[in-house]
């Protein structure tokens, strides 16, 4: 009997914002041959009448997706008397939770009878949801985590740390993300690592015999823990290292609106930097663009402070570009001395050195060994088996 998966999420793309969380779209519909997906955004909304229900809309619907929205009604009194709770005890009243569970499990049994596991990729903020849903529908919970933990200025709820611990399963996107939510006291339930999605029948091994001279290549929005200004530094200080030339190409930095930080500002910087003239600047590229942003390029460089499992670096390798990295979680797990090089989070003189010695000529890679490197771990056959193989688990077949 074909499984439906209730994926309950905040982040997924949206006709605003196409970039926003599409990996869990793609995975989805990567999985469209073996189980439906229905799409929940939950949130909840203070409100004077006691009596209002919930309410359950479609917004979309593709292939095996069925996308709702779920809007569930918290009378002002509770409101009220949960955020005093919350000002002495930093967690949500017992009761605010009770009612919490009740009408969502009203919600799951009214319209979601027939979901088969609930999986939510957001477990430090949703696992109490998704942990209320399953519950009432009487179905298993699998678990994934792709924000860093804790999330920058708050605490993992009590509810959500019993929630994940009493899970059924927890799909892990990297080693570095284990070891945050271990690092929090939280004992996991059975995990499997599964990485991110590439689709390399998407990212093809790219022919790069015919460049002239190195191009190197960051794909990533303008926000704090993506560390542009170290990026800047590094390249300022090749271009004080080398005589070399070497062009740079950042993209991408203006494409998730509401999560990109004042595109402006890095523009600015960059015009007043040493490597200015070698920089081609592109501040947002179509997803399916990528491929030949990828192909132009021979090292795909990243500066960031935390990451998950970074998808376009996951991208890019696939096409055989070699990773230039800071350690900052996820690019571990397949980058060595075969396929790049990592670094410390602010060694900038030993990435600019390194890149020196590429552009340079002294070290190179095999894309081919690049490439066969992520698709053996997360390619189009790995991930659909290892996410079918816990689904099948869980869900006893």
């Amino acid at each position: 009997m074909r499984k439906t998966i209730a994926l309950m999420t905040h982040w997924y793309p949206t006709k605003e914002n196409p970039f926003f969380g599409r990996f869990f779209r793609e995975q989805a519909l990567a999985l469209e041959d073996r189980f439906d997906f229905t799409v929940v955004h939950y949130r909840e909304e203070t409100g004077l009448n006691p009596f209002r229900r919930a309410v359950v809309q479609l917004i979309n619907r593709e292939k095996n997706l069925a996308e709702f929205d779920i809007t569930v009604p918290v009378p002002a009194f509770l409101g009220l008397t949960n955020r005093l709770h919350r000002g002495k005890t930093m967690q949500d009243s017992p009761a605010r939770l009770a009612r919490t569970e009740r009408e969502l499990g009203k919600v799951f049994n009214e319209h979601f009878a027939f979901v088969s596991v609930v999986y939510c990729v957001d477990a430090q903020r949703e696992a109490f949801y998704g942990a209320a849903a399953a519950k009432a529908l009487g179905v298993p919970l699998v678990l994934s985590e792709h924000g860093p933990v804790p999330w920058p200025g708050e605490a993992i709820s009590a509810a959500n740390r019993r929630a994940i611990a009493e899970a059924d399963a927890f799909l892990a996107i990297s080693q570095d993300k284990i070891r945050q939510l271990a690092m929090q006291g939280i004992q996991l339930p059975p995990v499997t690592e599964i990485g991110n999605l590439v689709d390399e029948r998407r990212w093809p091994l790219a022919d790069r015999t015919g460049h002239d001279g190195k191009t190197l290549l960051t794909v990533a929005s303008h926000s704090f823990y993506k560390n542009y200004p170290m990026l800047i530094r590094v390249l300022n200080r090749l271009t004080e290292i080398t005589e070399t030339p070497f062009r740079i190409i950042i993209a991408g930095y203006a494409a998730n609106p509401g999560y990109a930080e004042n595109p402006d500002t890095l523009e600015e910087q960059i015009r007043g930097a040493a490597f200015a003239a070698r920089t081609e600047l592109i501040p947002s590229v179509p997803h399916e663009q990528l491929a030949d942003l990828y192909a132009r390029a021979d090292a795909y460089v990243i500066t960031s402070i935390q990451e998950g499992q970074p998808v376009s670096a996951l991208e890019a390798a696939c096409t055989g570009l070699p990773i230039f990295s800071t350690r900052c979680g996820g690019v571990e797990d397949y980058t060595d001395d075969r396929t790049g090089r990592l670094y410390g989070i602010f060694d900038e003189e030993g990435m600019a050195r390194g890149l020196k010695d590429f552009i340079e000529g002294r070290i190179s890679f095999d894309p081919a060994a690049v490439r066969r490197r992520v698709v053996e771990k997360y390619g189009w056959d790995a991930f659909r088996n290892t996410f079918t193989k816990v689904i099948d688990e869980v869900a006893h077949g």
